[in-house]
């Protein structure tokens, strides 16, 4: 009897469940996305995804269902500061059908909470967000009637990563930050469950993603799979772990000194120096300067000085002033320096092309496993590998034995160390390391942290 009467309950209240409403996805209406989300969403398997995605969040949010899950419309916007009105024109006349439009807008976080009046967004907040998106959700009736529209802002900011490389971020929008195409489909799904969620009166979220990187040949295949030893810096002092032995570096301040070769405050500098100045072209016309930094190896109790010269051409000043001291004199005149010995002398050479290195604009990765790959739509005539330019190539003897500095990446923040033409060290940051993979567990700390006060020092912009 028991099972009788469960299953006469469970006829009954199936029967009470009301029918799931028909929804015709007529447009995802896009406008000022970053390249990689536009390139997304040209390909057929994203595309897919997000359209079966989307229908189960109608049937759990709104009990809909769409009447088509093999497409996914898609119009790119063209407007000035208003976002153009939607006009209702529908292919299908069926009087019982619900219509759905969907916006999905890019915006700068400057001009976004600038003019935003609604959400109260603290500071902080407004300083760590890197861009913001703006989702919309209108529904029409079949008669064309307005019956429903949500709004939700999504801030998007930089989750801590183990990715080493070069970051996506070809510095051609305001955003400094893109995702791969796993962890964009992931936000569209939870961004859209609660755009859709009539329980959810939030206006704005803050969502911190792990950004992408571009593929490419000289990085990635070394780095991926391997253990990252992350690095925290405050205060001018960075910590890390070595196995179980912790370990402190501390840079200094940038300081100018001025090279008087000329006038009555003309100052005797070594004969090598001196000789160097007075071949580079346009000596009499530019100005000369020592590039110093202090810099400490704190668990030792040893302090560095990096001393750089540079050129200051008044013929040729860069466009980016932060590159004015980057002339540096060709040769080996550049030191790091203990006390009154001399660690290393060497050389800093600009712009160097390696042409068999390569990056490769149309694969994106996370970074740090090989799970996450992804490849971009082709996109017109663009390249498929770009050679890549070092900003800075060092080069000389640290304590006897040769080392180069490689710095490269599109903000300059890459470094690849070797002592003796042997790769130890991948590390990430521009002034500090943040994180790096060691290759030689022989390696002592103490001249690993000498190479970290070199390839990171100030001047290297």
């Amino acid at each position: 009897m028991r099972k009788i009467i469960t299953c006469l309950l469970f006829l009954l209240a199936a029967q009470t469940v009301p029918a799931q409403q028909k929804i015709v996805l007529e447009n995802l209406r896009l406008y000022n996305l970053n390249e990689p989300i536009l390139r997304y969403l040209q390909s057929p398997d994203i595309k897919q995804t997000i359209v079966t995605e989307l229908n189960q969040l109608l049937g759990k949010k709104m009990n809909g269902q769409l009447t088509n899950t093999s497409d996914l419309p898609v119009e790119l916007l063209d407007f000035n500061f208003v976002v153009p009105v939607i006009k209702p024109v529908f292919a299908d006349p069926d009087p019982n059908l619900l219509h759905l439009y969907l916006d999905f807008i890019e915006a700068d976080p400057f001009f976004f909470f600038r003019y935003d009046k609604e959400n109260e967004i603290d500071s902080l907040t407004q300083k760590r967000v890197k861009t913001v998106f703006i989702l919309k959700a209108h529904i029409y009736s079949s008669d064309q009637k307005l019956i429903r529209t949500e709004m939700l802002n999504v801030l998007i900011s930089a989750a801590e990563t183990p990715g080493i490389g070069n970051l996506y971020n070809l510095g051609i929008r305001f955003t400094d930050l893109t995702v791969t195409s796993k962890t964009f489909t992931e936000l569209f799904k939870k961004s859209t469950s609660l755009l859709l969620d009539t329980a959810n009166n939030l206006a704005a979220i803050e969502v911190k993603l792990q950004p992408a990187y571009l593929a490419d040949n000289y990085l990635l295949p070394k780095t991926l799979n391997r253990t990252r030893i992350f690095v925290s810096t405050q205060k001018n002092i960075s910590s890390y772990l070595l196995g179980k032995q912790s370990e402190m570096i501390r840079m200094g301040e940038p300081l100018y000194e001025e090279i008087l070769l000329k006038g009555k405050k003309a100052q005797k500098y070594p004969d090598q120096i001196t000789a160097a100045i007075k071949a580079t072209q346009n000596f009499s016309k530019s100005d000369y300067v020592f590039l110093r930094q202090e810099g400490r190896d704190v668990l030792r109790d040893k302090n560095y000085l990096i001393k750089l010269c540079t050129q200051v051409d008044p013929t040729d000043i860069p466009e980016n002033r932060n590159l004015l001291f980057t002339r540096f004199l060709p040769g080996n005149f550049h030191y790091l320096l203990q006390e009154k010995d001399t660690v290393a002398q060497f050389s800093i050479l600009k712009e160097v092309t390696e042409k068999t290195n390569k990056i490769y604009p149309n694969i994106v990765t996370n970074g740090y496993d090989s799970t996450g790959f992804s490849t971009l739509p082709a996109l017109g005539s663009r390249k498929t590998e770009w050679e890549v330019v070092y900003r800075y190539i060092i080069n000389g003897s640290l304590a006897g034995t040769p080392f180069r500095i490689k710095c490269s990446g599109f903000d300059n923040s890459l470094r690849e160390f070797f002592l003796a033409d042997q790769l130890v060290c991948i590390a990430q940051g521009k002034f500090n390391p943040e994180k790096f993979v060691l290759f030689d567990a022989s390696l002592s700390p103490e001249k690993l942290n000498q190479l970290f006060l070199i390839g990171f020092n100030r001047f290297l912009e």
